[in-house]
């Protein structure tokens, strides 16, 4: 008998003690790393925080992608180029505002860390983790700390590309202007080359995707030329730039054009850079819009057989059905037929929003592209939406400053810069496509 309880109560101890060696291990697993985060430390090297490793691969797993949002940082350029922004009430300020207390942040309790950055070497000065603490700074007292007198906007990318990835976004805010010093306009062309290996070297290490925005805001201070030496006092309203890195899913979360565009007091336009990967977007070819005849091959999909054209010499047309929501472009991005690009004799002839689900595909269709030739139909088809740059990044570009105190619009050298983003995005991808969507027809 005593064998029994004895038997009993050890299996009872044992069930006890690996119940709370399981909660023990919960809450070591549960508990956040020790140690100081790499963006809360002083550069080792302009522009490079400690840990912040370039080199260095993203960590993702299957279990963990796409991550959750953890960390927003803030990079503010305080040079005394943005003085002007911040010398009273402005629409900058208020910008500065709404993204440090964005609701999602605040309702999800996101945390956040807030820097100044100016100097040749890229200087960053802690603000803290208190949006109130920052909006308190956003002023010309509060702005006048680091070394104002010099701006490396290279040395800004490089500060805000390591810190992002994973479950980390980071921001920077900037007029977007390149200090060449004495360089002359050769030193445009060697500071976007410098820019876009910056780029490069990031992006070999994960994909990240850039937004760029384009704000206008009340300017009251002094413009200090890039191209020579020398000042002029503007009271007038000038462009400044956001830039925001991270995981595509995570920007397409916090970040969609309707919040940018409708939250952003002065915004003007965007654009959205990403790594192409031409992924498997859900697609197939649906008899919706057709003209001629043709039959699906149900042994082979998307491939069209007996096709024929129209027997009133309409020509041949067919849509193929695609589910864009996966990719963060907006939807006039989808709609123009101007970025599609067709191999072959086909073109496309129409572009349209689906508005119901058709019958016999797997998934809900975004959008209807319809295609068409007047030739013989037979071959195969090629369809590309192509990764094209916004016509607006060329137009604010500027190489004079000469009328810069009545231009409100233009930015100077802005096109080096936009060019080095660009051209990063693009030598990391052997694609050159957003989506390709190839049909067989005989």
């Amino acid at each position: 008998m005593k064998t029994r309880y004895f038997a009993l109560w050890f299996v009872m101890a044992a069930l006890l003690f690996n119940a709370c060696s399981s909660q023990s291990g919960r809450d070591r697993q549960a508990a956040p790393a020790q140690g100081k985060d790499a963006a809360t430390e002083a550069p080792s090297s302009p522009g490079t925080p400690p840990g912040a490793n370039l080199e260095a691969p993203l960590k993702t797993t299957p279990e963990t992608y796409p991550p959750a949002l953890g960390k927003v940082i803030f990079f503010l350029e305080n040079s005394e180029s943005m003085f002007g922004y911040v010398s009273g009430i402005s629409r900058y300020v208020g910008v500065v505002s709404e993204l440090a207390e964005k609701p999602d942040f605040v309702k999800e309790d996101i945390s956040r860390e807030f820097f100044f950055i100016n100097g040749d070497g890229s200087v960053l000065t802690p603000i803290g983790d208190d949006p109130v603490v920052l909006k308190k700074k956003l002023n010309t007292a509060g702005f006048r700390c680091g070394d104002i007198t010099r701006s490396n906007l290279n040395g800004m990318f490089q500060t805000a590309l390591a810190a992002a990835g994973g479950g980390t976004i980071t921001i920077l805010i900037s007029d977007g202007i390149y200090d060449i010093g004495d360089g002359g306009m050769t030193s445009l062309v060697t500071s976007g080359k410098e820019t876009r290996s910056r780029f490069i070297k990031r992006l070999q290490n994960g994909n990240l995707q850039t937004v760029m925005i384009k704000l206008t805001s009340e300017f009251r201070g002094n413009y200090f030329y890039a191209s020579r030496k020398g000042k002029i006092a503007i009271n007038s309203e000038r462009p400044y730039y956001i830039w925001i890195f991270g995981e595509s899913s995570l920007l397409g979360k916090y970040f969609p054009d309707s919040y940018i565009a409708g939250e952003l007091a002065g915004y003007e336009t965007l654009a959205r850079f990403l790594k192409p990967d031409n992924g498997d977007l859900p697609w197939q070819v649906v008899s919706d819009n057709s003209l001629g005849s043709f039959r699906f091959d149900h042994r082979v999909k998307n491939r069209l057989v007996g096709a024929k054209p129209d027997r009133n010499g309409q020509g041949f047309q067919f849509t193929v059905a695609v589910d864009f929501s996966t990719l963060p472009f907006p939807d006039s991005y989808y709609l123009s037929a101007a970025n599609y690009e067709t191999e072959g004799k086909f073109e496309v002839s129409e572009v349209r929003k689906a508005v119901k689900k058709i019958h016999g595909l797997s998934f809900t269709p975004t959008h209807l592209i319809s295609v068409k030739t007047m030739k013989n139909p037979a071959g195969k088809m090629s369809l590309s939406l192509a990764s094209r740059i916004p016509g607006w990044i060329s137009e604010t570009a500027s190489e004079d400053e000469e009328a810069i105190g009545t231009d409100v619009s233009h930015t100077f050298g802005l096109n080096y810069l936009t060019d080095a983003i660009t051209d990063a995005y693009r030598s990391v991808s052997e694609e050159r496509h957003l989506a390709t969507f190839t049909v067989e027809i005989q």
